[in-house]
């Protein structure tokens, strides 16, 4: 066995070292160094790797200034969530805009009428489930 591992590539990796290849060999798919099959068997390949050799020869043809910049780059970031209580901010505009509108109707178009409008329909979205729950 020590003689299988004198090479660089000999020793054992870990699964963020697989992650980081699969990660490079979808890079390489969506920039169009690989087809779809290439990369659904490498992919099988790195997930399947032992050693720094076996994931080193996975990418080995991949041009190496794209590799090093790819390497180099911070990792993509999902978006952040839209937030759950985004209906507030609409919600909130147009009650503003009521009690704005009742000020200067003095009173005539205030209350109950518009609130009752409104809570109505956000409390039916609300209770209906509304907006479906997200599950990231």
């Amino acid at each position: 066995m020590p003689s299988e591992l004198q090479g660089t590539g000999g020793y054992r990796v870990g699964d963020a070292d697989r992650n980081r290849t699969t990660d490079l060999l979808k890079e390489a798919h969506a920039a169009g160094y690989l087809t779809l099959e290439e990369v659904d068997e490498r992919l099988g390949a790195a997930l399947a790797a032992r050693t720094r050799g076996e994931l080193d020869r996975l990418v080995a043809d991949l041009p190496p200034e794209w590799r090093a910049r790819q390497q180099g780059a911070p990792p993509r970031r999902r978006p952040a969530p839209f937030p759950e209580a985004a209906w507030l901010l609409p919600l909130l505009l147009v009650v503003v805009a009521v009690v704005v509108l009742g000020v200067l109707t003095r009173g005539f178009f205030f209350f109950p009428w518009p609130l009752l409008w409104i809570v109505f329909f956000f409390g039916r979205r609300a209770r209906a489930g509304w907006p479906p729950p997200r599950h990231w």
